[in-house]
């Protein structure tokens, strides 16, 4: 797939979203405000919910509803209709993706990463499991079905294109992961900015948030959140053994 079809008709009276999925939509929203009520995690979700569980919960509904009409208006998918499931495509990325984040923080990387992130990473496996795959769950709902897509639409408009490019697209996955790692990483960080960590920086976090965004892309967003999550199934027990 080189580029993005882009459906006709206007955002808000574009087709409707097909009987699949949006039973995977209604999975998707229930489990993102179910944990929107439990905690927050993301920096600007936080400060735009001002502490209510009520407006989180009703927040993340929004984006992940905005989301949804903005993929389907852009010719992305939820489930995907490849040859392979989403679920098998999910947990082969997540495997890789583990192994990948494992042989930067513990090997080539390993004095790179935060003191405080690294006493984190060193608390009971279970409460690391919990914290992780709560936060990527709904971190992917905010950047890869919501901010994704709708930069995807909004560019397409602003181009007057019915189809993106393919370099056009990996860039605007590059500047949602951007927006989320600016926010949420690089701006409470303690260390001064330099090439070494940019670099670092670029590998550990904008490479997996644009290879979640490229699953989205090719096999639907279900397999990106698929994978998202459950790396951690295989990445904290990683960590629990290298570090």
């Amino acid at each position: 797939m080189s580029s993005v079809s882009l459906s006709r008709g206007s955002f808000l009276a574009g087709p409707a979203i097909p009987a699949g999925q949006r039973q995977a939509l209604g999975v998707i929203l229930a489990t993102a405000m179910a944990i929107a009520v439990v905690a927050p995690f993301d920096v600007a979700f936080t400060a735009a919910t001002l502490g209510s569980p009520f407006l989180r919960a009703a927040l993340i509904a929004l984006l992940a509803l905005v989301g949804a009409r903005c993929a389907l208006a852009s010719g992305l998918s939820l489930t995907g209709t490849g040859r392979y499931p989403s679920l098998l495509i999910g947990i082969a990325a997540a495997a890789a993706m583990a192994a990948y984040v494992l042989s930067l923080d513990c090997w080539l990387y390993c004095g790179a990463i935060d003191t405080g992130y690294a006493a984190f990473l060193h608390l009971p496996l279970p409460y690391r499991l919990e914290y992780f795959m709560l936060r990527a769950f709904n971190e992917n709902v905010i950047y890869r079905l919501f901010v994704f897509p709708a930069l995807v639409w909004l560019t397409s408009r602003a181009m007057g294109l019915r189809a993106l490019p393919t370099g056009i697209m990996i860039a605007l996955m590059v500047l949602a992961q951007a927006l989320n790692i600016g926010m949420n990483v690089m701006a409470g960080s303690d260390h001064p900015l330099t090439p070494a960590l940019l670099a670092y920086d670029f590998l550990r976090y904008i490479v997996p948030g644009v290879s979640w965004a490229m699953l989205f892309w090719r096999f639907g967003f279900v397999s990106a959140e698929v994978a998202s999550v459950g790396c951690h199934l295989f990445l904290q027990p990683g960590f629990s053994y290298f570090l």
